[in-house]
């Protein structure tokens, strides 16, 4: 018996100095990146496009989770719910980062509540019109809005910065009703099909449908031409000088996550954004890659350019 005791204790006192195991390293399971439009937009496009490269660097799967609704408030709320532990992550618009909380009363996080990874696409947005409609640029548009008894409708996939863009041209005297639609692929399919003449959106759901000549482009948000989209005049030199909106979508996660996960998910991200081929599908969508130097350097991007679309959100709702 004294002999089992001995034994005993010599093989708890081996386990006790014996080092730790350690926890399989991050990722090692599959991770998901939520959306907060619906399929076939240009935000679910770009988080496919990065999921793919990412699953192959992390060597784990990468799901994208589609959670539109709440004017695309929905995603962010189901990761700031989230463990921060790198596995439930966010295509960030840059709205989240407090101007989303000013603008809807629902809305409970702000920019405290995630850890931004890295910037990942930047972009403006694309005004088009129904190919019936008999409007070719922004400046027939405008004229066309003031024709009594000629009333215009615009899609809406919504989110912050189309309620500013559209606040911003009602302003302007240029004059229609918004409907809300699920996203930029429906607000696109009502435009074709006639139930709204109007739609403002990221290039990712027009630009396909203009090349395919399914609806007409009639201005951009940028503030001169781009060759993302030749041939189509910005709305500031067609009528309403000075006009401007850009946007950008990034990776963040819950707040708290730990260095170590950032620093893969930065790498990762910074692989896959200088990937040619990957960057040229991005053009294809409207967007140019947009990586930062660290997230550390996201960050403070992210919270400065955030403070900036917040003023002008507060501006909007003052008048």
């Amino acid at each position: 018996m004294k002999r089992i005791l001995a034994l005993l204790i010599c093989a708890c006192s081996i386990a006790a100095s014996a080092p730790a195991v350690a926890a399989d390293p991050f990722p090692n399971k599959p991770i998901r990146i939520f959306v907060g439009f619906a399929p076939g937009g240009g935000a679910d496009a770009i988080a496919r496009l990065l999921a793919d490269h990412l699953s192959r660097t992390l060597k784990q799967p990468v799901l994208v989770e589609n959670r539109p609704g709440a004017n695309t408030t929905l995603a962010p709320a189901a990761v700031v719910a989230a463990p921060p532990d790198g596995y439930t992550l966010l295509l960030a618009p840059d709205a989240i980062y407090g101007a989303d909380k000013l603008m809807f009363s629902t809305v409970k996080y702000d920019e405290t509540h995630f850890t931004p990874i890295n910037k990942i696409a930047s972009t403006y947005f694309v005004l088009a019109a129904n190919n019936d409609a008999g409007i070719k640029r922004f400046s027939e548009l405008a004229a066309r809005s003031k024709q009594p008894g000629k009333p215009l409708f615009m899609a809406s996939p919504g989110g912050t910065y189309l309620q500013v863009i559209t606040a911003d041209l009602k302003r302007a005297g240029v004059q229609f009703d918004e409907v809300p639609y699920r996203g930029g692929a429906p607000a696109a399919l009502a435009v074709m099909a006639g139930d709204a003449q109007l739609t403002l959106m990221a290039p990712g759901a027009v630009l396909p449908l203009v090349r395919e000549g399914k609806i007409t482009a009639v201005g951009t948000t940028n503030d001169k031409p781009s060759s993302l989209t030749p041939g189509i005049p910005p709305i500031a030199e067609d009528g309403l000088p000075g006009f401007k909106m850009n946007f950008w979508y990034g990776l963040a996660g819950p707040a708290g996550l730990p260095e170590d996960v950032v620093r893969k998910l930065f790498d990762a991200t910074t692989a896959a954004l200088a990937d040619a081929a990957l960057v040229e599908k991005l053009a294809g969508l409207g967007y140019e890659p947009s990586g930062a130097r660290s997230a550390e350097a996201f960050k403070r991007v992210a919270v400065e350019e955030g403070t900036e679309l917040r003023a002008r959100v507060q501006a909007m709702m003052a008048k």
